[in-house]
């Protein structure tokens, strides 16, 4: 996969577009999100047999007939191939967080990391504090809190 020469503008659609939207699985959350941002820079869309379900047990079951037992952090791992550090990462590339201690996945954005959520406000990661901007259903964290980032060529 390389970059498309438009990804910037296709990549700030991408997030206006989960920002208007609510929280839905399967529709608009951090994996649907994180899917539409990797098809937004590279132009193609990685793993479409994990983007039918429409709630969190049905995402669940779909990653674990896929092979995927834990976390979305499997997957992006088995498309993507080894992380890179998160300081590192450049704007189109994706990587996860814990929150809350569940594993979510976004996309670095050029104000930190776009993160969509249907949990809503969250301003702890295990024991650290992080600052979290909200606005609808999509948090904008600081580059610091993601776990893994892996990168979107």
């Amino acid at each position: 996969m390389t970059r498309v020469s438009d990804w910037e503008k296709r990549l700030n659609a991408v997030v206006a577009k989960h920002l208007a939207l609510p929280g839905q699985w399967g529709v608009s959350d951090c994996w649907m999100m994180t899917m539409d941002a990797i098809e937004a820079v590279t132009g193609n869309r990685i793993l479409p047999h994990l983007q039918k379900y429409r709630s969190e047990a049905e995402g669940y079951k779909v990653f674990r007939k896929a092979g995927f037992k834990e976390t979305v952090e499997e997957a992006l791992a088995a498309e993507l191939g080894e992380p890179i550090p998160a300081m590192m990462a450049q704007r189109g590339d994706v990587g996860v967080i814990e929150r809350d201690g569940a594993i979510s996945c976004g996309v670095f954005v050029s104000t930190g990391f776009a993160v969509k959520t249907i949990y809503g406000h969250v301003d702890r990661i295990g024991r650290k504090r992080v600052e979290v901007t909200t606005g609808s259903d999509l948090e904008i964290m600081s580059v610091l809190s993601v776990k893994r980032a892996y990168k979107v060529r």
